[in-house]
C-alpha cells in the first residue's frame, strides 16, 4: 500500500494542496491530528513522505505517479464529495450515473455501470480499508488527513479492481495531546456546513477522535415546466469514531467506527433530445413512422443550456403521488487495524472491516415531468467482510519485502422498478398488441467472493540504483440470481412474455405468474439458441449463473536517483478487474450473461527532477496502456422491444499519453502549480450498437468514453503576513477538460435521433472552471475566516448523457456557488 504525509510545519493552504506525480504545493500544512509527525531521516520541511511497502521515504524518491489533496484544501476550497476533487486533478474524471452511483475514469480506465453490485476500475479505500462499491464512497470526504489517488495499475497491492488506479482516503486519526476544532459554513441555496472534531487522551494508552459533518442546502435544480419547484435539497449527515488502544511496547490497534445518512434529493436530468426507438415496429404493420409517439413527449420542451435547468416527475403509475427524485440511503463501516512488531524482523499487520449499505431511493433520469423513463423506487443492500494479513520486514534492509493474504466476502441485492408509461411504448404495444406496456422491475442478487496472495519486493542494487517486483494471485467467485418481472396489474408485460413463449416454443402459452420472472430463455444474438441450459428453448424464467475467475497482477520497475534531486523510474504492470453481471431490464436471458474481467498492461516511465534550490519542481510522465476485454455497457436493438441495455468486453483498446507537472515557489509566500495531462484513448477492435440502435457499426478508432484528451490546472496561491497576528489567505484556480463522449460513436447522432437541441447529442462538451478564495488566518493557524466560489463563472458543463426509451438526457454540473467559512481550533 502507499501512504503520504507532509512532513515540517509548512505555511497554511488558500490554495489547493495538490501533489501530481509526487510534486506537494509546498504550503500545504499537516492535519491537526495527523500521527507520526515526526519527519523521516533526511527529510526536509516541505517534503511529501511516502510509506510505500510500508517504509518512509520522500515521494520525489519513489517511482510512483500520484496525486495528493490535503485535508486543509479540502475545507478551504470546500471540496466536500470526490466528485467535487475530480474536478481540480488532471486525468480524474468523474460522471454522473442517472441512478446517483459515481463512476470515476483515471487516464482513461473505468467501468460506466448503474448497478451497486459493480466493481470498479479505480478501487477507493479508508486507511486501506477498501469501499468495495463506488455508491459506498458518496459521503467520506470529511476530517480528513489528506486524499491519494495513485495512477496506473495498482494490482499487486490494491487488488484485482484496480486497473485505473487507487484513491485512499487518509483520515485525521486520534492525538497524544487535547484538541478539538469546528467550521461553519453558509453559501449559495441557503448551504449550512458544520464540521466539527473532538481529539485526545484517555488514559496513558489509549485515546480516541470524533468527528462528523452536517451538511443542508435547498434545491438548485429549477423545473422547466414548473418554474416555482426546486430540486435538489441537501440533507446529509456523517459521523467518524476513533479508537487508538497501545497496551504494550510494538502492538499498536485501531478501531473505526465510521458512517453516514443521505436523505437529499437525488439530480434531475436535462431533456435534450428524442429518439423513439420502437419506430420500426410500425413498418411491418403498415402503420406511419410517427405512428406511436407520445405528443406529451414531443410538446415537453427541450431544457436550455443553463446549469439550473432540468424537469422531473411528481408521481408515477406504479407508487401514486409523489416526488420521484428522493434518496435515503446510509451506511456504517466498522474495522479494526492491529500492527504487532516482531522484534528487528518486521511487523505484522491485520486488517478487519465489515461494511452495510442501506439504500432506498427514486430516481427521473428522462428530464421530463412525465415518466417516460423514471426508477421510482429503488432498493438496495450491500454486506461486505474483509480480513488482510501481511508482514513487511525492517524498512533498514537493502531487501525489503511485503508478504500477505486477503479474503473478501461480499453479498449485494438489487431491486429496481421503472416506470415508462409515458413514452411510446404504452401506445405502440397497446396498438399492435392490445397491451399497453409501462413499468419493470428487476431483482439482482449476488454473492462474491475473492481471495489473494500477493508480495512485493525491492531491493537496493547500489545506493542509486532500486529494482522492484510484485506478484499477486487472485480467485474470485460471483454467484447470481436475476430476476425480470411484471410488478403492477393487470400484468401486460407477463400476457405479452406469455405470446413470445407461443412464438419461440410452437407449443401452448407458458402462463405467467404474477411475481415469477419472464425473461425468455433465447440468445438474442442467435435467436435458434438457448441462453442457459436449465429452462426449457424459449421458456421464461430467472438468470442464474457462477462466474468463476483467477488471475495473476504483477508489476516489475526501476528506480534510478541521477543526482540527489534528480529520480528516473520505469514500471510494467498488468492488472486486472473482476467481471460483472449487469442489471438491466431484459427480452432475453443471453442479456444478463456477465462481462469477463479485463485487463490492462501498463508501460510507464518519467522522471521527477527538484531544481534551483528546491523552488522548482518538474515531472514528467510518459505511458503507454494495452486494454484488452475493457467492459463496457453498450445497446442492443431488439427486434420487438427496441433499443435494450447490455454488457459487453470491448476486445481490444489502447491509450497513450502523458503528464507534465511543475511547481514553482518564486517567493516565499507564492506559489504556483501548473499540470497538463494528455490522452490518447481508442477502441481498436470491437463490433456494435451505437446508442440509437443504429447496428454492425465498427467501432475501430473511435474514442473511448469519458477521456478529455487535454486535461489542464493551473493554481496560485499567496499566504503573506500582513500584521503580526494576521496571514492573507488568497488563492485561485482554473482547471480545463477538452470535450469527450459518453458512449462510442458519440460525437456522431444515430440515425434515431429525430429531434434535438444539441448538434452533437452525446457529446460531453469541453468547459473550464474558476474557483477562487480570499480570506484571513491568525499567525498560528488557531482561526480562520474566508469567502470562497466554485464555478465563479457560472459556466454550463455535464458530466454524463445517457439515452432512455424515447428521450435523451444531460446531467448538468453544478452552477456557481459561493459561500464564507468560519472556523477555529482548540490546542
Amino acid at each position: 500500500m502507499v501512504s503520504f504525509r507532509v512532513v515540517g510545519q509548512l505555511s497554511g493552504v488558500a490554495l489547493t494542496a495538490l501533489c501530481w506525480s509526487g510534486i506537494a504545493a509546498a504550503q500545504s500544512a499537516p492535519a491537526v491530528g495527523a500521527p507520526d509527525q515526526v519527519a523521516a531521516a533526511g527529510a526536509a520541511p516541505g517534503d511529501i513522505i511516502v510509506t510505500a511497502n510500508k517504509r518512509e521515504q520522500n515521494l520525489n524518491d519513489v517511482g510512483v505517479t500520484a496525486a495528493v489533496v490535503g485535508g486543509d484544501a479540502l475545507k478551504q476550497q470546500n471540496l466536500t464529495s470526490l466528485s467535487d476533487v475530480a474536478t481540480r486533478i488532471p486525468s480524474l474524471s468523474y460522471a454522473a450515473a442517472p441512478n446517483g452511483t459515481p463512476v470515476y475514469t483515471l487516464r482513461g480506465v473505468g467501468f460506466y455501470e448503474t448497478s451497486i453490485g459493480a466493481y470498479p476500475s479505480v478501487s477507493i479505500y479508508t486507511d486501506e480499508i477498501p469501499l468495495s462499491f463506488p455508491i459506498m464512497t458518496s459521503h467520506s470526504t470529511f476530517d480528513l488527513e489528506r486524499l491519494e489517488v495513485l495512477k496506473g495499475p495498482q494490482g499487486t497491492l490494491f487488488g484485482q479492481n484496480a486497473t485505473g488506479g487507487a484513491i485512499n482516503y487518509i483520515v485525521a486519526k486520534p492525538t497524544d495531546t487535547l484538541q478539538a476544532g469546528g467550521s461553519l459554513t453558509y453559501g449559495r441555496f441557503n448551504q449550512i456546513q458544520g464540521e466539527a472534531y473532538l481529539s485526545g487522551p484517555i488514559t496513558d494508552t489509549l485515546s480516541a477522535r470524533v468527528a462528523g459533518r452536517i451538511e443542508t442546502g435547498d434545491g438548485w435544480q429549477i423545473s422547466d415546466s414548473r418554474p416555482d419547484d426546486r430540486n435538489g435539497k441537501t440533507r446529509n449527515y456523517m459521523g467518524r469514531l476513533q479508537i487508538a488502544f497501545k497496551p504494550v511496547d510494538g502492538l499498536r490497534l485501531l478501531l473505526n467506527v465510521n458512517g453516514w445518512k443521505d436523505k437529499s434529493e437525488t439530480q434531475a436530468g436535462q431533456n435534450i433530445a428524442l429518439q423513439f426507438q420502437n419506430e420500426n415496429l410500425g413498418v411491418p404493420y403498415g402503420y406511419p413512422v410517427g405512428a406511436f409517439r407520445n405528443p406529451a413527449e414531443i410538446a415537453a420542451p427541450f431544457s436550455p443550456n443553463n446549469p439550473r435547468a432540468a424537469d422531473w416527475s411528481l408521481g408515477s403509475s406504479l407508487y401514486g403521488p409523489g416526488k420521484v427524485p428522493y434518496a435515503d440511503n446510509d451506511m456504517y463501516q466498522v474495522s479494526l487495524r492491529a500492527d504487532i512488531d516482531v522484534g528487528h524482523l518486521g511487523t505484522i499487520t491485520s486488517l478487519s472491516a465489515y461494511t452495510r449499505f442501506n439504500e432506498r431511493q427514486g430516481n427521473d433520469s428522462d428530464g421530463l415531468p412525465i415518466n417516460a423513463l423514471d426508477v421510482p423506487l429503488t432498493l438496495g443492500t450491500i454486506k461486505t467482510f474483509y480480513q488482510e494479513l501481511r508482514f513487511a520486514n525492517d524498512p533498514k534492509n537493502p531487501f525489503r519485502i511485503v508478504l500477505g493474504a486477503n479474503y473478501e466476502w461480499d453479498k449485494v441485492s438489487q431491486q429496481m422498478n421503472i416506470d415508462y408509461s409515458a413514452s411510446s411504448a404504452p401506445i405502440g404495444f397497446g396498438t399492435l398488441f392490445g397491451l399497453p406496456l409501462g413499468v419493470d422491475a428487476v431483482n439482482n442478487d449476488q454473492t462474491m467472493r475473492n481471495y489473494a496472495f500477493f508480495g512485493n519486493v525491492e531491493y537496493d542494487v547500489v545506493p542509486n540504483l532500486t529494482l522492484k517486483g510484485g506478484l499477486r494471485y487472485t480467485d474470485a467467485r460471483d454467484r447470481a440470481n436475476i430476476c425480470q418481472y411484471d410488478p403492477q396489474a393487470p400484468y401486460n408485460a407477463g400476457t405479452l412474455f406469455e405470446i413470445f413463449t407461443s412464438a419461440y416454443q410452437g407449443t401452448a402459452l407458458q402462463p405467467y405468474v404474477p411475481g415469477s420472472c419472464m425473461a425468455l430463455n433465447v440468445d438474442a444474438q442467435s435467436p435458434a439458441n438457448r441462453a442457459v441450459d436449465y429452462l426449457p428453448y424459449g421458456a421464461m424464467g430467472p438468470y442464474q449463473q457462477t462466474l468463476e475467475e483467477h488471475n495473476v497482477s504483477w508489476k516489475v520497475g526501476a528506480d534510478y536517483k541521477l543526482t540527489p534531486g534528480t529520480l528516473i523510474y520505469f514500471n510494467v504492470s498488468k492488472g486486472y478487474k473482476a467481471g460483472s453481471f449487469p442489471t438491466v431490464t431484459a427480452t432475453a436471458l443471453s442479456q444478463y450473461v456477465p462481462a469477463r474481467q479485463e485487463s490492462v498492461l501498463a508501460y510507464e516511465g518519467g522522471i521527477k527532477a527538484t531544481l534551483l534550490h528546491r523552488a522548482l519542481q518538474f515531472n514528467l510522465a510518459g505511458f503507454y496502456y494495452d486494454y484488452r476485454n475493457k467492459q463496457l455497457r453498450t445497446k442492443l436493438n431488439d427486434p420487438t422491444f427496441g433499443l435494450l441495455d447490455v454488457l459487453r468486453n470491448i476486445p481490444k483498446s489502447s491509450i497513450k499519453g502523458f503528464e507534465l507537472e511543475l511547481t514553482a515557489r518564486p517567493a516565499r509566500d507564492l506559489t504556483f502549480n501548473a499540470a497538463y495531462t494528455y490522452l490518447d484513448a481508442k477502441i481498436d477492435e470491437f463490433i456494435g450498437t451505437n446508442a440509437g440502435g443504429d447496428t454492425g457499426i465498427n467501432f475501430a478508432g473511435t474514442d473511448v468514453p469519458y477521456t478529455p484528451r487535454h486535461q489542464v490546472a493551473i493554481s496560485a496561491n499567496y499566504n503573506p503576513e500582513i500584521s503580526s497576528h494576521l496571514k492573507l489567505l488568497a488563492g485561485a484556480t482554473l482547471n480545463f477538460r477538452s470535450s469527450t463522449i459518453a458512449t462510442l460513436g458519440g460525437d456522431v447522432n444515430p440515425s434515431t435521433i429525430n429531434a434535438t437541441s444539441t448538434n452533437c447529442v452525446y457529446c460531453i462538451g469541453d468547459y473550464a472552471l474558476l474557483d477562487a478564495q480570499f480570506g484571513v488566518e491568525d499567525a498560528d493557524g488557531r482561526w480562520r475566516a474566508f469567502i470562497w466560489g466554485k464555478n465563479i463563472t457560472n459556466t454550463y458543463y455535464w458530466t454524463n448523457v445517457v439515452s432512455g426509451y424515447d428521450t435523451v438526457s444531460r446531467f448538468a454540473g453544478l452552477p456557481a456557488t459561493y459561500g464564507v467559512t468560519v472556523s477555529y481550533k482548540f490546542r
